[in-house]
């Protein structure tokens, strides 16, 4: 199962649209049985060095084939939300 962990600061506006533009691709790609966790900064700063983030909103995708890899941005962006998220159809149709 895909890790995805998404860091952002508070209620900002940025991490506002990040949570919401990851739920609509979720849906969109039809994973809305993924959750991702989310990490806010303002109440976890360790966070953001354990998993080397530097800038938020991030999305970190991780499974356990990899270490993973990190999307900076509040994902609004679809094309590029799409080919980051591109492997979890993949791993939905291998699993159903």
């Amino acid at each position: 199962m895909p890790l995805l962990i998404l860091f952002v600061t508070g209620d900002a506006p940025r991490s506002r649209r990040a949570r919401a533009n990851l739920s609509n691709m979720l849906e969109r790609l039809g994973r809305s049985d993924l959750t991702p966790r989310e990490v806010d900064l303002l109440d976890q700063p360790q966070a953001g060095l354990s998993y080397s983030v530097f800038a938020t909103p991030s999305l970190l995708k991780a499974d356990q084939q990899s270490d993973g890899a990190l999307l900076y941005g509040d994902l609004s962006d679809e094309q590029r939300l799409e080919r980051f998220l591109a492997d979890l159809l993949v791993q939905k149709a291998e699993a159903g």
